[in-house]
C-alpha cells in the first residue's frame, strides 16, 4: 500500500450480541462511529490503544457464536499487489534465501 492509496474505510457490522456493556465499551474505546444501527465505522488513524481494542472485540466475538463481528473494508484486499512485491515481502520476513 502507498501513501498514495485511498485511505480505508473498515466497517464493523455487529450481529445479534450478549455482553451489551463490553461490545459497547469496546466500539467506544475503538473510537467507531455509528452508521447504523448495527453498523459502525473506523475511518480514522488509530491509536495502539484503540487497534486493541479492535483485536479485544474480534476476539470477544469469536468467543461464541452470540457475539457475531463482520469485518468490510473497503478498498478490498488485492492479492496481486502482495504477489506483485514477492520479493521484498521474503526480504522483510527475512526468508530470502532460505525459506521453507
Amino acid at each position: 500500500m502507498t501513501h498514495t492509496d485511498p485511505k480505508p474505510v473498515i466497517r464493523l457490522r455487529l450481529g445479534f450480541f450478549e455482553g451489551f456493556e463490553t461490545v459497547v465499551g469496546l466500539l467506544r474505546d475503538i473510537g467507531a462511529r455509528r452508521e447504523e444501527p448495527r453498523l459502525f465505522v473506523l475511518d480514522h488513524d488509530l491509536t495502539i490503544h484503540q487497534a486493541a481494542a479492535l483485536v479485544k472485540l474480534l476476539e470477544y466475538s469469536r468467543q461464541d457464536a452470540n457475539h457475531p463481528v463482520k469485518i468490510e473494508v473497503e478498498p478490498p484486499l488485492n492479492r496481486t499487489e502482495y504477489r506483485d512485491s514477492s520479493t521484498s515481502l521474503h526480504e522483510w520476513w527475512g526468508t530470502k534465501d532460505n525459506w521453507r
